[in-house]
């Protein structure tokens, strides 16, 4: 009894591995004819490179990157022709491209394997080498193709094989020339997009860094790259890509110079900072960043305790940005810290000169904190200001005091 079991299961398990074996011939034979149904060679050869008793036979794979190819191609052939061809239609196209050269890839290396005699006898790879060779831009349109239907990581993918296979499929005798340095770098930047909008900054900013390396060069991708760099909080980078990008476009941009200025700031550099200010006040720009950029010159002046030139940038600050909170609350502080030290450079008879600042810098600071109420310093300071102006000012002294 336990005989004819077990006669019976190897039947069976014959019966499924020659049943998987005829689905590899009947795609190949599907495929030999004059005018091959590639999408229904392309899904009926899938199962066969799953199966334990065919996942294994170079020619299963072989057969999948052929069918590939062809669904790619008959798809690109209506396009050409005008057919209706829609965006569905498109992006399986392209994808049947990018799986093809996964299983070719497959194919030749199976193929590379040695036989029951230990000797190897390719029998594809020389073909399928050639075949890439010839559909070497074809991933470069069909990322194009997937870009546009917004199919970004598919985009990404068919962009890597073409700016991968040259040396892939290279390393037997050439057999694929790579296109010009220019086309490179500019596939490396839209891979850098699509990866920055998936939220890949690491990659984005390896893609930014080959596409520097070939010579590309364009004022967005400097931009784009502080903003990786920023992402992944990488200082260093983003420094370095804004300083590149203020050499070439700094003249266009005035990006750059700030996040320049920021560091120089952050360093207390004040000396090359102003440079950096002048320099991006050149650049065409928007009112608040102007008014950016004479809060920071006013910081310097300050810092070099020259309150005229600090009172005049802080002024033009307010001027180009009206509600900017930090312009107002810096005019404030150095009309304050200008009426405390006249205050102590005369002693008491000094106090008619003091309260003429000290009311200007109550007026800016009220106006700071009516901006942005989350400077906690400000309702103490307007309190000890209009304590000290005394008559006249006790509402507003008690108004401030109950604020604090």
């Amino acid at each position: 009894m336990r005989k004819i079991l077990t006669l019976s299961l190897s039947v069976l398990v014959c019966s499924h591995a020659l049943a998987q074996m005829n689905v590899v011939k009947d795609v190949e034979h599907a495929l030999a004819v004059a005018s091959p149904d590639y999408a229904a060679a392309f899904k009926n050869i899938k199962p066969a490179l799953d199966n334990d008793e065919t996942k294994d036979c170079s020619v299963a794979w072989y057969l999948a990157g052929k069918a590939g190819t062809g669904v790619w191609d008959k798809m690109l052939t209506n396009v050409q022709i005008g057919a209706d061809v829609n965006a569905g239609q498109k992006k399986e196209g392209a994808h049947a491209l990018i799986d093809a050269y996964g299983y070719y890839l497959k194919a030749m290396s199976l193929d590379s394997l040695p036989d029951e005699k230990g000797k190897v006898k390719p029998r594809y790879s020389k073909e399928i080498r050639k075949t890439l060779s010839k559909y070497y831009r074809a991933f470069r349109n069909a990322g194009i193709f997937l870009y546009d239907q917004k199919d970004l990581e598919g985009a990404y993918e068919a962009w890597e094989i073409y700016v991968t296979m040259p040396e892939k499929l290279n390393s037997r005798g050439k057999v694929v020339k790579a296109d010009s340095p220019t086309d490179l770098g500019q596939i490396y930047y839209y891979q850098a997009l699509c990866a920055m909008t998936g939220g890949k900054y690491g990659d984005a900013l390896k893609k930014f860094g080959q596409a520097k390396s070939v010579g590309y060069s364009s004022k967005e991708m400097y931009l784009y790259g502080m903003e990786a760099a920023r992402r992944e909080k990488n200082d260093s980078l983003m420094l370095e890509f804004a300083s590149i990008g203020a050499q070439l476009y700094g003249t266009q941009e005035v990006s750059f110079n700030l996040q320049l200025i920021n560091d120089r700031l952050k360093h207390e550099d004040f000396d090359a900072c102003r440079i950096l200010v002048e320099d991006a006040l050149k650049v065409d720009s928007d009112d608040k960043v102007k008014s950016q950029l004479y809060d920071v010159l006013g910081m310097i002046e300050d810092h070099d305790n020259n309150f005229e030139g600090a009172l005049a940038n802080f002024q033009k600050a307010v001027v180009y940005n009206e509600n900017s909170a930090k312009a107002y609350f810096d005019l404030g502080r150095v009309i304050y810290n200008e009426a405390l030290r006249i205050a102590e450079s005369t002693g008491s008879d000094g106090e008619s000169k003091v309260a003429p600042g000290l009311e200007k810098a109550a007026e800016y600071f009220e106006k700071a904190y009516s901006l942005d109420s989350s400077m906690p310093q400000l309702p103490a300071t307007l309190y000890s200001i209009y304590y000290r102006l005394g008559v006249g000012f006790e509402d507003k002294a008690a108004y401030w005091e109950k604020r604090q």
